[in-house]
């Protein structure tokens, strides 16, 4: 048997010994040829990384309600706005409102100087937070509008944020600690407690409460005001497609380059903006110097929370704070959003199905084209 399979093995051999010899000088005309650099890697090699593959993500009605009054937009200059409490989201409206008040036309330029009077043409400078013709997303479009908006690479899509510490003792400042400069402060107003201090107001939103009308806890009908900033305008789901993030620290630059970015900044960004804040009512100033946003802040419930932090912030709260804000925490590290550069929620996309988790408390948020693969969890699919 052994001297038949031998002989099997020439035979094959012989009868084609030019392909065999054709075969090997090929390779070995393979192995000799140089490799010449192409037109893109000549010279030292460079390497391009992929741009992350950011996902079609559809606006459901529900979701559309949930934003709210967070999400501004304004189809004309492509501009679509998160606002989250306590980031510098009122100047951010007045924008809004003066981008929209440019748009009203009168038939001639004397015409306007005669109808629109003084408190008219400052009215964008006053309080936006009232105000009925607010541009806010779930109330100038549809469903398949906001989708559109969304995902259009033409709209400068931005979000400013804060850290969740930071803005949490800006809350608290504002709210409670100045809570008279409101008919009702929000101790007395929320919690019934009108002598709430901080460490008590941290305690009550580490409770663990997923009860819409309980106060208590952190979730996605918390308090807007220090509400989970991955909450807002449903983040936790659309920011993949926000074109730029930037950075309550370095508001003012980071504002300008936005601003920029969309060609708005010379018209709408870098003059006409007060520099003498409002009356403590919110109401238009008076006249006064005028110089580029954030030029200097003119928030009337301004707190100066920056200069307050190591006054309230003891390690142990601190370290406290930061574990009930730690899905904030874990957001706002995978994108760097608190760095002194701008970036955009791209970087955010990488297992979007797997964060999606506003729906274990809310199944209203769940989304079926992000649910996690049964696979992994097949006996619990609606909590892995």
């Amino acid at each position: 048997m052994r001297l038949a399979l031998t002989l099997l093995i020439i035979t094959t051999t012989r009868a084609q010994p030019q392909l065999w010899r054709d075969l090997k000088e090929r390779n070995e005309r393979f192995a000799r040829k140089p490799i010449r650099p192409t037109r893109q890697t000549r010279g030292q090699a460079r390497i391009t990384p992929r741009k992350p593959q950011l996902p079609h993500l559809q606006y459901r009605k529900h979701e559309l309600d949930y934003a709210s009054h967070h999400a501004y937009v304004d189809f004309e200059h492509k501009l679509l706005y998160c606002a989250i409490p306590k980031v510098a989201c009122t100047e951010f409206f007045r924008l809004f409102h003066r981008m929209a008040d440019s748009k009203k036309k009168c038939a001639t330029v004397g015409q306007c100087a005669t109808q629109m009077t003084e408190r008219q043409r400052n009215r964008w400078k006053g309080d936006p937070h009232f105000r009925p013709d607010k541009p806010i997303l779930n109330k100038v479009a549809t469903p398949e509008e906001a989708t559109h908006a969304m995902n259009d690479k033409n709209f400068t899509k931005f979000v400013f944020f804060r850290d969740p510490a930071e803005r949490l003792l800006s809350a608290y400042l504002d709210k409670f600690e100045h809570g008279s400069r409101y008919r009702v402060g929000y101790g007395l107003r929320i919690f019934k407690d009108p002598k709430m201090n901080f460490s008590g107001f941290v305690e009550r939103i580490e409770r663990v409460n997923k009860r819409r009308s309980n106060p208590d806890g952190l979730h996605p009908h918390t308090n807007p005001h220090w509400r989970p900033q991955r909450f807002m305008c449903n983040l936790e789901k659309f920011l993949p497609l926000y074109t730029f993030v930037g950075s309550f620290t370095h508001l003012r630059e980071h504002t300008e380059l936005m601003l920029r970015q969309a060609n708005l900044w010379e018209e709408f960004g870098a003059r006409g903006w007060p520099l003498k804040a409002p009356g403590g009512s919110g109401k238009v100033p008076a006249r006064g110097p005028t110089g580029s946003m954030f030029q200097k802040n003119t928030a009337w419930h301004a707190d100066g929370t920056s200069s307050k932090t190591e006054q309230y912030y003891t390690p142990e709260l601190l370290a406290r704070v930061r574990k009930a804000y730690a899905m904030d925490y874990e957001m706002l590290e995978s994108i760097n959003a608190l760095g002194s550069e701008p970036t955009t929620g791209a970087a955010w996309a990488a297992s979007l199905n797997a964060k999606q988790k506003l729906w274990h408390f809310d199944r209203g948020f769940y989304d079926e084209a992000l649910k996690p693969p049964e696979s992994k969890c097949p006996e619990k699919p609606y909590s892995c």
